[in-house]
């Protein structure tokens, strides 16, 4: 996966420079309006910036909550700003659409195009938004700030739900209670609208019943996902895998230890071993539904702290990861509960002195103008992440894939290896895979031949609504049966979507030279030419292009890396 962190992090420090100035800005105003005698000014002023109001402190059950999930969503832009990000990102959104239902692509295409044309500036803003959600959630207890920080976080979340967990993983197999399923993200939304409900509640014990009735519904529904034949997790591969995956990352052996050894009884024992987590995971929930005891709550911390090392393997120890998975914060969400909780605190702060809380309030209200100033991000970057695609900023692994302007192909008229006559028209209507090869090469074109023939296969039915064209590049072999004989001593007959065309030496050259291609012919030797391969829209339009991989090692890769491209543009309407 491409790094991106050179243009990355300059565009993320330039925006913490203006963020920075902003704050100091908002803390200095601060400063000097809360020398101000008038009692009614100081009051309204602490009111419209951080809720305060005397006489009502937080309970502590609350403030945990709050800061807890301030934390997270900062901890996640973090995540969010890997160099690794940008284009993994836009990869794992075209993996997930690629295995979901038409509707659902249709849904998410204009989110994917967006990443996908900008991913450095669309990570970049995604970064500030989570980090400004999670400031204003640190920031204030109460009040207007906290309340745009919970409404944005309402907002951001079920976008990045569906466009981003792709439903949680609903849509796709193998969504279970150890894969986090159906969403890390509904989990904060969960928090935000308990933060959200009335203050008095918090001072009861409602807001622990509360807790303690979410939560069981997320254990349930991890269940019931967990228990679902379809799901996979009953058999070797499906329960063995979710803690393979885990196992597989970078981390000390005594952490991944424990993991393989599960891995192992899974592969032995699946059936057994999936049926004591379902056993477990509802014996919780029921518990949690019957009871608020300290026991009953801990014995659901415990589970979540499991399923988050074993299951889940901490959530962010995979190098592409953007949150810590569903565990961490449902556990966080459960210790809210904990009986031990006392439902107020004394205001220790009103009996300093008067210049330490203004320090205060002047650094509350700095951090609250960066929270709102990073939320409004998306409003600075509207134009660019709207204009043209950022083409050199999408390279990918196995090859360079880069995406590139809609251009309609060059107008052609050529016959393929069964006689038949191909025009640039014959393109309208169906996706086109477009290459260059020599009939006559014994190297790199056999190679690239193969591995176009791979990904073919690969795609399944999908083929059928794929072309793949590869153009004669050698001048000095012109003939359909040039073309039909590298067809068949290749095995590339029983591909009914394969056309090599053939043509006058003038027509051929004048068609490379509309794509770029360079020919030399060496006294002694093959010819050389550039290779590659065109993605081509039903429009007869360029969409993408993939270098040379023409490498028997990494033949595996590249055709992977032609599926994915396929399966990516299919699924997104474009083909």
């Amino acid at each position: 996966m491409p790094d991106l962190g050179a243009r990355l992090y300059p565009l993320l420090l330039t925006s913490l420079a203006l963020l920075v100035l902003v704050g100091a800005a908002a803390a200095l105003v601060t400063w000097w309006t809360r020398q101000s005698d008038n009692r009614r000014v100081r009051r309204w002023r602490r009111v419209l910036l951080t809720g305060e109001v005397p006489g009502e402190p937080e309970p502590s059950a609350r403030r945990f909550l709050r800061v807890a999930f301030g934390l997270l969503w900062v901890v996640d832009g973090a995540l969010q700003a890997a160099p690794d990000v940008p284009a993994g990102f836009r990869t794992s959104m075209a993996d997930g659409l690629a295995a979901s239902p038409g509707w659902f692509t249709d849904l998410v295409n204009p989110a994917f195009h967006l990443w996908a044309r900008h991913p450095v500036v669309a990570d970049a803003t995604t970064v500030w938004i989570q980090v400004g959600i999670g400031l204003l959630l640190l920031v204030a207890p109460r009040g207007p700030l906290l309340q745009i920080g919970l409404w944005a976080s309402v907002g951001w979340g079920l976008l990045v739900w569906v466009a981003g967990e792709f439903v949680g993983g609903l849509l796709t197999d193998g969504a279970g209670w150890l894969t986090g399923a159906p969403g890390a993200v509904l989990i904060y939304l969960l928090a935000a609208g308990l933060l959200l409900a009335p203050w008095h509640w918090w001072q009861t014990p409602r807001a622990s019943r509360l807790v303690r009735v979410a939560v069981a519904a997320w254990l349930l529904l991890g269940a019931a996902l967990q228990a679902s034949p379809g799901e996979g997790f009953w058999t070797r591969a499906g329960l063995a895998g979710a803690f393979d995956d885990a196992a597989a990352s970078t981390q000390p052996h005594a952490v991944a230890a424990p993991i393989s050894a599960l891995a192992s009884l899974a592969g032995r024992h699946p059936t057994s071993l999936n049926a004591v987590i379902v056993v477990v995971v509802v014996a919780v929930a029921v518990a949690l539904c019957l009871s608020g005891s300290t026991a009953v709550v801990v014995t659901g911390l415990v589970v979540c702290a499991a399923t988050w090392w074993l299951g889940q393997d901490f959530g962010v120890l995979e190098s592409s990861a953007t949150d810590p998975n569903s565990a961490l914060p449902l556990g966080l969400l459960l210790t809210s509960a904990l009986p031990a909780w006392p439902t107020g605190e004394t205001d220790t702060g009103a009996a300093r002195v008067d210049r330490t809380r203004d320090v205060r309030a002047a650094v509350r209200a700095g951090v609250g103008a960066v929270g709102v100033a990073a939320l409004l991000a998306p409003l600075t970057v509207v134009g660019l992440l709207l204009g043209p695609p950022d083409s050199a900023a999408l390279a990918a692994d196995n090859g360079g894939l880069v995406m590139l302007p809609e251009r309609p192909v060059p107008a052609f008229r050529l016959t393929d290896q069964h006689g038949h006559v191909l025009t640039e028209k014959d393109l309208l209507g169906t996706f086109t895979v477009v290459t260059f090869l020599d009939p006559v090469c014994s190297d790199d074109c056999p190679t690239i031949a193969n591995q176009l023939a791979e990904a073919d296969r690969r795609l399944g039915r999908l083929a059928g609504k794929v072309q793949i064209v590869a153009i004669d590049s050698n001048p000095l072999f012109t003939h359909v049966a040039d073309v039909r004989a590298f067809t068949t001593s290749h095995g590339l007959g029983d591909l009914a979507n394969w056309h090599f065309l053939a043509g006058p030496g003038p027509v051929l050259q004048d068609l490379l030279a509309s794509y770029g291609v360079q020919v030399q012919v060496p006294t002694v030797g093959m010819i050389e030419h550039d290779s590659g391969i065109y993605f081509v829209g039903p429009d007869a339009c360029t969409r993408s292009y993939l270098s040379d991989g023409a490498d028997e090692v990494l033949t595996s890769g590249y055709a992977a890396a032609v599926t994915r491209e396929v399966r990516r543009l299919l699924a997104t309407g474009d083909a």
